[in-house]
């Protein structure tokens, strides 16, 4: 008996998931799995969340925006840590096998003027696949981060970092290549 009533929790979560994802307007392939609180989803673009993603958050919630005509998708097998904030003025695109580490944030835009002489910042951020990023790290507009690289806890990320290396620092800089196989995938 008490092997149906798990099933059945299971099966009522997961039509849950579903019916939050379709009343956010986002699109899936596979329910994502939710542990802890659920994200705080404003979307007025294209949210996109690949199969296998997971997005855990006990402590602090993560907040995921997407603005008018902008675009967020997510890779499969991509993870989320606590207190991710995402926001897609533009684009956002974060590929397979990631991990985002807590409190990390990725902002496309920089949502202000610094002077009149500077208009607001907006560009396209691209993370590529088999990239961890480390805590409390920071990706801004334009940031391009290649295959397999991995970005240091606390890092700000402002332009490219290569594939397969370790970047580091505010701004984030590389501190070294990483050898890893093309197929290589992180635990």
């Amino acid at each position: 008996m008490k092997n149906v009533f798990v099933r059945g929790l299971s099966q009522l979560k997961s039509v849950l998931v579903r019916l939050s994802l379709k009343a956010d307007n986002v699109g899936y392939e596979g329910a994502p799995i939710f542990s802890g609180k659920w994200p705080k989803i404003t979307n007025k673009g294209r949210i996109y969340i690949a199969k296998n993603c997971s997005f855990r958050s006990f402590r602090t919630r993560q907040h995921i925006t997407v603005t008018k005509d902008a675009i967020l998708e997510i890779g499969r097998n991509t993870f989320m840590n606590d207190g991710a904030n995402l926001c897609a003025t533009l684009s956002v695109k974060i590929g397979r096998n990631c991990k985002i580490g807590d409190m990390t944030y990725i902002y496309d835009t920089d949502f202000h003027q610094v002077s009149p002489q500077h208009p607001t910042k907006r560009a396209p951020i691209s993370i590529g696949n088999n990239v961890w990023i480390g805590a409390r790290s920071t990706i801004l507009a334009g940031a391009d981060i290649g295959d397999h690289s991995v970005i240091a806890a606390g890092s700000t990320v402002v332009g490219e970092i290569p594939a397969k290396t370790l970047a580091g620092g505010s701004p984030a800089r590389v501190i070294r290549t990483l050898d890893v196989p093309d197929d290589w995938i992180r635990d």
